[in-house]
């Protein structure tokens, strides 16, 4: 996804980018509560992670090194 040439706003392209990670990671069986579209940072879209408790993070990390 090219979120230069895109004409959806970069607030848009954000919260779709993060939504799009969110039903990823629930594919992996994790979720990432504070996952969201943030507003842009110097004109770019951007996401903001958020906290995780270290049950979800390990079952994520086992699951990125499981398909590496």
């Amino acid at each position: 996804m090219d979120a230069q040439s895109s004409p959806e706003s970069a607030l848009a392209i954000g919260r779709r980018a993060a939504d799009e990670l969110a039903e990823a990671l629930a594919m992996a069986g994790c979720k990432l509560p504070s996952l969201s579209g943030g507003f842009p940072v110097m004109g770019r879209p951007h996401v903001e992670l958020g906290g995780a408790s270290a049950d979800a993070v390990f079952a994520l990390a086992r699951w990125i090194r499981e398909r590496a």
